[in-house]
């Protein structure tokens, strides 16, 4: 036991990726088998798969610095029941209203369930742990000016518009694939898919584990654009048997993880930095791409508005240098870890 922690403090990284793809592949492809006779078994299933990232992020935190354990307080369980109740009524509408189930008692149970992934990931902003505390403080105590937190929102669905109306105006066919719903519902609907996936498919449960873990370690050791692609193309790699159990056809899937998922990591790390390190600002951007996306016709302008601004980004922050060793987006790794193990492993050890 021993051997093993001191190996994954001293290989951080390596651990969270190969923890977050052993839980998230294994279980798809037990389960996968099986899913045309019991679907339900998904709404168990599927939390394991999509929090793999943040519950990994969250082990591999609290055993890299495991030491001195905040004083106990009522912060943590008043966080996590206000979360979980804020979550249960977003997941218990997204049933009635999406997947239209009219089963009130079994929407209640099973999506009341389902809620405890997002308020325990959440009410960690709180933790005793200092390395787990530090890794989820930024989701409830945000960092950086407000306004680049509009700008990750924005992106979705403001550069598919944008691509759309130039689109329409020399002629092409563009859509916007809720424009026969009033305006009130689309924007319900809308507002309901953001915070779902927020919390559940593609915010806090993936971005804790890929930005907001790995992005900042990376960052201690690489350039930001190196560490930026590291972590997409891993990131999107991890999807693939998401892809391939969804039918996704093999054409899309290459064009969307091997290049836009590399854009969108950048311009999320960018996020990541202008905002001092704070994983809600990526998540942002994570919960409207997935979000607001799939909504509107892709379109050749669009696409070059959104290579332009990750080129425009690299350039002006200079993603090709290092970020200065003690800039709030790069990991600082504790100078000593003691622990309850006997070992005593220094900064250098783990650099």
């Amino acid at each position: 036991m021993n051997k093993l922690m001191d190996w994954i403090r001293r290989n951080q990284v390596l651990a969270f990726f190969v923890l977050a793809y052993a839980i998230s592949w294994s279980v798809l492809m037990i389960y996968s088998p099986f899913s045309h006779q019991d679907p339900t078994g998904g709404v168990l299933v599927e939390p394991l798969v999509l929090f793999s990232p943040a519950l990994t992020a969250m082990l591999i935190s609290g055993i890299g610095e495991p030491l001195p354990r905040y004083e106990r307080d009522r912060s943590r369980w008043i966080a996590f029941v206000i979360s979980w109740l804020l979550s249960a009524v977003v997941l218990i509408l997204y049933a009635w209203k999406v997947y239209q189930v009219d089963e009130p008692a079994v929407v209640v149970i099973a999506f009341g369930i389902l809620a405890f992934f997002p308020a325990w990931v959440l009410s960690s902003a709180y933790a005793r742990t200092p390395g787990i505390r530090a890794l989820f403080s930024t989701l409830l105590k945000p960092r950086g000016p407000v306004w680049w937190y509009l700008a990750g929102f924005l992106c979705f669905p403001g550069i598919p518009l944008l691509g759309m109306g130039i689109t329409r105006r020399f002629g092409g066919q563009a859509q916007f694939y809720m424009a026969h719903l009033p305006f009130r519902e689309a924007a319900f609907l809308l507002l309901l898919e953001f915070l779902h996936v927020f919390l559940m498919t593609g915010g806090i449960n993936e971005e804790s584990g890929w930005r907001g873990f790995a992005l900042p370690r990376l960052q201690s050791r690489y350039p930001v654009i190196v560490a930026a692609l590291i972590v997409g193309y891993l990131w999107a790699l991890w999807h693939l048997p998401l892809d391939m159990g969804q039918g996704v056809p093999v054409a899309w899937m290459l064009e969307n993880r091997l290049l836009w998922n590399p854009v969108f990591a950048i311009l999320m790390s960018w996020l990541y930095n202008r905002t001092n390190g704070s994983v809600l600002a990526p998540a942002i951007f994570h919960a409207a791409m997935n979000a607001f996306g799939n909504q509107f016709s892709m379109t050749t302008a669009g696409n070059v508005i959104f290579i332009a601004l990750t080129v425009s980004v690299i350039v002006h922050d200079r993603m090709w240098k290092k970020l200065p060793s003690n800039h709030p987006a790069v990991y600082q790794y504790p100078e000593r870890v003691g622990n309850r193990y006997g070992s005593d492993l220094t900064r250098e050890d783990v650099l």
